[in-house]
């Protein structure tokens, strides 16, 4: 009877021994996957030009219907935050004090290009 309980603790660390070790990977392997995702979440992707970009202008003629709004959204580039500051700048370009635009008439509407260098 004293070799059975022996042979059942011997039994018993190992499968002790191998859970401990299941459960360390197990935790090693989180650490891991937690750091890897840390890393990859807060990377900040950034693109740059290959080439310089210009400021421009053009001159567009108004259309019965055209509002600046529909202007602004056909000629905005990505140097621009936000809609609302673009159609600002065209105003100020064009000596604007309210939104109101005219068919017939012509403004000047500022976009970014690529360089001809």
């Amino acid at each position: 009877m004293y070799g059975v309980i022996k042979r059942n603790n011997i039994s018993n660390r190992k499968v002790w021994l191998r859970r401990r070790r299941t459960l360390l990977f197990g935790f090693l392997l989180l650490i891991f996957l937690v750091m890897f995702s840390i890393i990859f979440i807060t990377k900040t992707v950034t693109a740059e030009r290959n080439m310089d970009r210009m400021k421009m202008v053009t001159s567009v003629q108004i259309k019965k219907g055209d509002t600046l709004w529909s202007i602004a959204s056909s000629y905005i580039t990505d140097e621009y935050n936000d809609i609302d500051d673009y159609i600002e700048e065209i105003k100020i370009s064009n000596g604007l004090t309210s939104d109101m635009i005219h068919a017939g008439n012509y403004i000047i509407v500022p976009y970014y290009d690529d360089s001809l260098n």
